[in-house]
């Protein structure tokens, strides 16, 4: 009995190893002036500004962001060109943050009561042993389309380790992975909270 108990017991604390990793900490969600009123039935997402030295980082969080709203909300998403046919004609720069009048001028022009806008603040794919583990940090910002202030921020944090399990099975190995992982978990804080209401 005692020697069965001893082989499980590194059984035991790998299990809790694992379960651990894959839980990690949750997105870090701020409020600001939250107006109930705002409904989020439409919305609108901005050009992500790219923070980092990785090559079409920024590309690929909108690709993902993309992606994932149109699979996890109801509402109606701006397309893409609409919005960088805005850009142009109000000479923003896709990697500079609109001011509050021009989020303005964008949300009317589109139709939407929300932007989500963000910036990716770190993103890497170093080499840790013979794995590629890739790190992202990235803030995301919701603002009321009708007055352009802000309503609610999010900042995230993971690597590819976080989501280990055994034999390596799941690991995310591309920032790509991890880029879903993260706007997955972050629209589903962002549903547990409230604060993508749509009552039509």
């Amino acid at each position: 009995m005692g020697r069965r108990l001893l082989t499980l017991v590194p059984l035991i604390f790998m299990v809790f190893g694992v379960l651990n990793g894959c839980a990690g900490s949750g997105p870090r969600i701020q409020r600001y002036k939250l107006n109930t009123s705002v409904q989020s039935c439409s919305i609108g997402i901005l050009p992500i500004i790219n923070r980092t030295d990785f090559n079409q980082g920024d590309k690929i969080i909108y690709r993902v962001m993309l992606s994932q709203f149109v699979q996890q909300h109801t509402g109606r998403i701006a397309l893409e060109g609409d919005i960088s046919d805005l850009y142009r004609e109000l000479h923003i720069n896709p990697w500079t943050q609109p001011t509050v009048e021009q989020m303005q001028i964008i949300a009317s022009r589109l139709g939407v009561n929300i932007l989500i806008g963000g910036e990716i603040l770190e993103m890497r794919e170093p080499m840790e042993g013979s794995h590629i583990n890739p790190h992202l940090k990235i803030q995301l910002q919701a603002y009321n389309g009708e007055d352009g202030t802000i309503l609610w921020s999010t900042y995230h944090e993971r690597q590819g380790t976080d989501y280990r399990k055994i034999m390596h099975f799941g690991l995310n190995s591309s920032v790509s992975q991890l880029s879903n992982n993260i706007i997955e978990e972050i629209l589903k804080s962002w549903k547990e909270e409230a604060l993508l209401r749509c009552q039509k």
